[in-house]
């Protein structure tokens, strides 16, 4: 009897922890959008090593091997670690996918797997039926994994049928105006800018929502929101890979482009910064109507491409910004298109929106507004449409996050003349560039900043070589905030940079 009771308590205890596992496994492909490049790239990373690496995997499957010594020692490492699961759901956060159909589906398949593979054990033997268990129990990311890559096909030919469904749609819709934004980086503030403007003229106006700038994302908003009264369908357009832009505009069909700015974002998964320029600009190939682009970003500025419309804050183009002045809660200058000129006040944070206004109030005017409707319109604009929002002495900027972005944000940090904190982690999928734009990126904490509290270890070093005793490592989010939650003079300011643990978020919006 005491037999049974404990392989019942077992068999409970590993499958807690196959569901732990498995809803990790499948948030972290999720998290990737389902691309093996990208998954394949997160193991380069020091966080993704240490998934494999850490001492209590390297130990279970060391355990494997010294079954025949330790016969007991399969069984303390599935109660310890099955307790451990408990303990972690009960009084901590656990990470988890968002549950979408996909999610979901995956999901049950995945448990109906482990279901099949523990029919499959003999556990009339304790210690030899732990020890299968713990074999399955190393190889969940192994399993979870090659489940995705299965179904692959399957979800290929599901997403095929969207893609042709929003096709034949968008086809239908004869009167609709498609402007695509794409880009590096500012292709959200972008959109959101572009829609508030239009919006306060035009009824019919629609935006992809978010940042669901994928193929099935785009084919999906086509489908379930797009309507014969529309007017204006503003699309945001994000890839990973060369062609990933044109097959964008196979679906959504864009008469106008809007160009915002090029990096490094992504190279691991396009390869080089060639196909990242290349791979933008076919926005501006596809368009048969006007395209405007961002004259200050020297990668749009040196690649030829054929003619288009021009924005600036440095030099007078075919729109242009001047005399600008950048406040602690607004942004305030001039713009200048052909004959007309026009002051503008706009409610966002970071002198880096000035391009994104410009793409924006271009496109606008082209679409029969003058810049006096769009001076007005852009009074509606609020922080969080220009990415950044700020609560008493902090700054959430955590909705994304490139290297131009971080370099503009800690530039904006300058206003303040009190102590100055960033928390951010380090920037991935940069491949042979991050060394050099995390030293870029330390020296400009070390001019800027007071204290940088990296919340990852993957550039860390490169941080230090110019950020030197200004940057410190630091993940535990009570840590943190111990740290940080007594800069509350009138001119403190703390930044929070792309992924900071959420328990942080919270505590601010408290």
């Amino acid at each position: 009897m005491n037999i049974i009771a404990i392989t019942i308590c077992i068999i409970f205890l590993w499958f807690i922890v196959q569901i732990k596992n498995s809803l990790f496994w499948l948030y972290l492909w999720q998290l990737k959008n389902y691309h093996i490049g990208r998954f394949n790239d997160h193991f380069r990373t020091k966080r993704g090593k240490k998934l494999f690496l850490n001492p209590f995997y390297l130990f279970k499957t060391a355990s494997l091997f010294l079954f025949f010594l330790f016969p007991a020692l399969p069984l303390i490492l599935l109660v310890l670690e099955g307790f451990t699961a408990i303990y972690k759901i009960a009084f901590k956060r656990i990470t988890l996918p968002i549950f979408t159909k996909k999610i979901i589906g995956l999901f049950f398949i995945t448990i109906f797997c482990f279901v099949m593979l523990f029919k499959i054990v003999d556990y009339t033997v304790l210690y030899t039926f732990t020890w299968k268990l713990l074999l399955i129990n190393i190889l969940t990311p192994f399993i979870v994994s090659l489940i995705v890559l299965i179904f692959q096909p399957f979800t290929f030919f599901i997403r095929s049928l969207i893609l042709m469904k929003a096709r034949k749609k968008r086809k239908s819709l004869k009167e609709l105006t498609v402007i695509g934004i794409t880009g590096s980086y500012g292709k959200s503030s972008t959109k959101e800018f572009l829609y508030t403007i239009l919006k306060s003229k035009y009824d019919g106006v629609k935006k992809t929502q978010e940042n669901n700038n994928s193929e099935i994302g785009i084919s999906k908003y086509i489908l379930e929101n797009l309507t014969d009264e529309d007017k204006y369908f503003i699309c945001e357009m994000g890839a990973y890979n060369r062609g990933g832009i044109k097959l964008l505009c196979g679906i959504a069909d864009p008469q106008i482009g809007i160009l915002t700015g090029i990096n490094n974002q992504h190279l691991s998964t396009f390869g080089s910064q060639e196909n990242i320029v290349k791979t933008k600009f076919e926005l501006i190939d596809y368009v048969k109507g006007f395209s405007v682009v961002n004259w200050d970003n020297y990668l749009i500025k040196n690649f030829k491409s054929k003619d288009t419309y021009k924005y600036s804050y440095l030099e007078k183009q075919d729109i242009y910004a001047k005399e600008i002045k950048t406040f602690k809660d607004h942004l305030e200058f001039n713009v200048v298109l052909k004959d007309q000129k026009e002051h503008f006040a706009v409610n966002v944070l970071g002198h880096q929106n000035i391009s994104n206004l410009l793409g924006a109030i271009f496109v606008a005017s082209k679409l029969n507004m003058s810049l006096e409707e769009i001076s007005k319109a852009c009074l509606k604009i609020t922080e969080k449409e220009g990415g950044m929002t700020r609560i008493n002495n902090f700054i959430d900027a955590t909705y994304s996050s490139n290297a131009n972005g971080v370099m503009a944000h800690l530039n904006f940090l300058k206003l303040w003349t009190g102590k100055k904190i960033i928390v951010m982690p380090c920037l991935i999928e940069l491949q042979k560039e991050s060394k050099r734009i995390h030293e870029e990126i330390g020296k400009k904490i070390y001019e800027t900043c007071d204290l940088a509290i990296i919340t990852t270890k993957d550039n860390l070093e490169d941080l230090k070589i110019y950020g030197k005793e200004k940057v410190i490592f630091e993940n535990n989010a009570s840590k943190i905030w111990e740290m940080i939650k007594d800069c509350q003079e009138k001119e403190d300011i703390i930044l929070f940079e792309s992924r900071v643990p959420e328990e942080l978020i919270k505590k601010i919006k408290k």
